[in-house]
């Protein structure tokens, strides 16, 4: 029994340290893709400056969502997913 614990420990920590944001990704812990909205967000979005411009929590404007994680770095990474393909289209 211990050596199962031992394994599956191991393997999560494993997969947790080498797969980035990826094991992030698959326990649902990625945000909204700003291709949701590419009337607002288009291709001059590309780092965390122009991100919190509107979503920080201390500058947020009308209507904007703000962040509940300012502090952490590389906006772009985890929310710039590609949308999903639409079936028949």
């Amino acid at each position: 029994m211990n050596t199962t614990r031992m394994l599956t420990l191991t393997l999560v920590i494993g997969l947790a340290a080498t797969t980035g944001c990826a094991y992030r990704h698959y326990l649902g812990m990625h945000g909204p893709s700003i291709r949701h909205a590419p009337d607002i967000h288009d291709v001059s979005v590309t780092d965390d400056a122009d991100c919190l411009g509107c979503h920080s929590p201390d500058n947020r404007q009308d209507g904007t969502p703000a962040t509940s994680h300012p502090g952490f770095k590389g906006c772009i990474k985890c929310h710039n997913d590609p949308l999903p393909a639409t079936p028949g289209r």
